[in-house]
């Protein structure tokens, strides 16, 4: 059964209790475009229609084929685009070179060959059997060459002096990243917390572009369970002042930090629907505010079975236990779930909104959720 045919199925078993306490029921039209305006009436005698602010369907949401847990990306440890620059303007008379990696070394060409030179520009791996060199982590190359009409590949270490050591190619194991509990002190009270810190094997930490490497909560996470295109060696969860992150690695240990989702969105105007997540903890703050912030109306009207109803459907808690669905159809109808109760009672109510509080849910997510979408990090 499609979504809103349940909404309006239940919405109808509503309506049934309420004309049994005398509410008088009144048919509301719908436009089936994807733009919609919405006529709020007075309770008056001789009520004025109000013509509130029109909508449509946001043009953000017909780019996204599917939503996507790994979306909002806030870090990368490894940027190679950033790490490796082609060279613009020769740096030494006596070599060509091709590139600058990690601002700590430069490849050079010669004789059909490719090798390595430090900053002062002195050779330290010769251009005398790679025919290709690029870099594949802050401190890791990989050097190609043909044998046998096969590509060979060989990996070297870059030091902060420039020079570079061969180094043997390990498969990626997740063991060598670990998390432990440290006790953190408030240096104002002089109070003792936990903290949590996710560490390689040799003891680097795993920070946030502020230098951040102390979390409140961290958890290694299924694979299974993580909604994404994307695929990496190993997932961890983490969060910090309210707001949560998924850590992402690859094969050779660099990862990636993406804000996790805290709501999802449905949303149907006229005969197209999408979804995408809430991928911002400050958008979701003042999307609860907001949702609070609603004032109930009386109804004048009662749900009739209309499927044709424009609706947004709202899926708060991503990050909790208890998850709540809230779908709010244009005639101001808001049906609210607890989806998952761990911590709550199974529940199941209705309330009725003005009709520009589903007006106001539209737009916001055109005005302000698009942004996470559209702007580059």
């Amino acid at each position: 059964m499609k979504l809103a045919a349940k909404l309006a199925a239940c919405m109808t078993a509503a309506a049934i209790c309420a004309a049994l306490s005398g509410c008088e029921k009144k048919k509301d039209t719908d436009d089936s475009s994807d733009t919609s305006s919405v006529v709020v009436s007075d309770s008056s005698a001789s009520p004025s229609k109000v013509e509130l602010k029109s909508y449509a369907f946001p043009d953000f949401l017909n780019t996204l084929e599917e939503p996507d847990l790994l979306s909002r990306e806030v870090y990368q440890s490894f940027n190679k685009a950033a790490a490796e620059v082609a060279v613009q303007s020769q740096p030494f008379a006596d070599h060509s070179c091709i590139s600058k990696i990690s601002d700590k070394i430069y490849t050079y060409s010669e004789g059909g060959h490719v090798g390595v030179l430090n900053m002062s520009g002195t050779v330290v791996l010769k251009a005398d059997r790679y025919t290709k060199i690029t870099s594949i982590s802050n401190d890791m190359l990989v050097c190609s060459y043909t044998q046998k009409g096969k590509e060979v590949a060989d990996y070297y270490r870059i030091f902060d002096n420039g020079s570079v050591v061969k180094t043997e190619r390990k498969s990626f194991n997740a063991d060598l990243i670990m998390i432990n509990e440290l006790v953190d002190t408030d240096q104002a009270t002089g109070e003792e917390f936990k903290k949590f810190a996710i560490q390689f094997a040799e003891g680097k930490n795993v920070e946030d572009p502020s230098g951040n490497y102390l979390w409140d909560s961290a958890e290694k996470c299924d694979p299974q369970k993580i909604n994404t295109g994307k695929t990496y060696r190993a997932y961890y969860k983490v969060s910090n002042n309210g707001a949560s992150y998924y850590i992402c690695f690859d094969s050779y240990y660099n990862y990636v930090i993406y804000e996790a989702s805290y709501a999802r969105v449905r949303l149907k105007i006229g005969n197209v629907s999408g979804e995408c997540y809430v991928q911002s903890f400050e958008d979701y703050t003042e999307l609860n505010k907001m949702v609070k912030s609603f004032g109930k109306a009386p109804s004048t009207t009662m749900p009739d079975g209309n499927e044709s109803l424009d609706y947004i459907q709202i899926t708060f808690g991503l990050n909790s236990p208890d998850q709540q669905e809230m779908t709010v159809s244009s005639d101001g109808w808001c049906l609210v779930d607890n989806i998952t109760h761990n911590n709550q009672p199974d529940n199941k109510y209705f309330a009725c909104y003005d009709k520009d509080s589903f007006v106001s849910l539209v737009l916001w997510v055109d005005e302000v959720l698009s942004k996470e979408y559209t702007v580059k990090n």
